[in-house]
């Protein structure tokens, strides 16, 4: 049977990959600070702001309660139509070296542009507005830059939210990818990163400029990382619980969705063969899932195929979650990852094919 064939070839193809991750995950070592260091870099953290007068409150008090002091904190205010600018202002006080700035330009990407180009660090550290950095998040970055000089090195973060279904299925789902990233490029095979939390040399970033697709409203991290992956420069994670930031679940379905579907949109114009193999592969287990259960309605032996297909996927998505629950402070994880392996292959078809024929905005 063709079909089964097929199936049965790309389900081994994702079997590779989560095993991949798996393996890079574990050879990733933690990275331990020294005592009493004392960074000796030029650090620039960046930060880029629309419309989040509520959240900015919480990310400057992170940073002011930062354990290291010697950073320029750059803060771009995106064309907001409420009191962020004012917020920026507040805070001028509590930090040494703080520059705001108005874009510029229009959207995310020209605003975090115009915030690296007047920035002073010869390593910057990209954060969201909406996110919370653990106290020793610059100083643990800088530490590592200084042990391990890299081109880009992709931090952890992690989702918090309420003890809710829906939010804990996001908080598995966001780490399987997060993990997915790590283990990536554990492997030496980058192919995700997120600009949550990112840190790179002004150099890499000034050498990758032509790279970064202005035409696309988003994926300024993914296109960045891309860009020096294909000069061979250094690509490292960092595994550290001393470099998390921490960002909130969406609230709300409608809010999720859109989210994922910007992150999608910028696909096509990806042309590295690991991240395309990666994405198709994904997508296409998913698909064939919906597609045997659909068949099984006339053809009961396609429902067979479709319990092994899922359970293989299912033990294969444990397999890398239970190696990074500690780190990433899973709960449940057998029951949590059943539940998510239920929704996902609904979830990334319609993510995947919404996402490329719509035209997402940044709020």
């Amino acid at each position: 049977m063709l079909f089964a064939s097929i199936a049965l070839i790309v389900l081994s193809a994702y079997l590779i990959l989560i095993v991949t991750f798996t393996i890079g995950w574990k050879r990733i070592p933690y990275f331990e600070q020294k005592e009493n260091s004392n960074p000796m870099l030029n650090i620039s953290v960046v930060v880029a702001c629309r419309n989040e007068e509520q959240n900015l409150y919480q990310l400057l008090a992170a940073l002011k309660n930062q354990t290291t002091s010697a950073f320029e904190l750059v803060l771009v205010n995106d064309h907001s139509t409420d009191n962020t600018r004012k917020v920026m202002e507040s805070v001028k006080s509590d930090f040494a070296d703080i520059v705001i700035l108005d874009a510029e330009g229009s959207g995310k990407k020209q605003a975090l542009k115009q915030g690296i180009l007047s920035a002073k660090g010869d390593l910057i550290i990209t954060t969201d507005a909406d996110c919370i950095p653990v106290s020793t998040w610059i100083e643990t970055i800088g530490d590592f830059q200084l042990e391990f000089p890299s081109d880009l090195i992709i931090c952890p973060v992690s989702m918090s939210g309420e003890n809710t279904t829906f939010d804990t299925l996001q908080q598995f789902e966001f780490t399987t990818l997060v993990a997915s990233g790590a283990g990536a490029a554990g492997v030496n095979m980058p192919i995700m990163c997120n600009g949550a939390n990112l840190a790179f040399t002004k150099d890499a970033w000034l050498n990758s400029q032509h790279d970064l697709h202005d035409e696309q409203i988003s994926g300024d991290d993914m296109f960045l990382l891309l860009s020096i992956k294909k000069r061979r420069g250094v690509i490292r994670f960092l595994k550290s619980s001393e470099a998390f930031v921490y960002t909130s679940t969406a609230p709300t379905l409608k809010s999720f969705i859109r989210q994922r579907q910007r992150w999608t949109s910028k696909s096509t114009v990806y042309t590295d063969w690991q991240v395309i193999f990666t994405a198709c592969t994904v997508f296409l287990v998913s698909l064939i899932q919906i597609a045997l259960l659909a068949f099984a309605i006339y053809d009961l032996s396609y429902l067979y195929l479709f319990v092994v297909v899922f359970v293989v996927k299912y033990l294969a998505d444990l397999l890398l979650l239970s190696k990074v629950s500690g780190f990433f402070e899973l709960k449940h994880t057998i029951v949590n990852a059943f539940m998510l392996s239920l929704l996902y292959p609904f979830y990334i078809v319609v993510v995947a094919i919404t996402g490329l024929i719509s035209k997402p905005t940044w709020r």
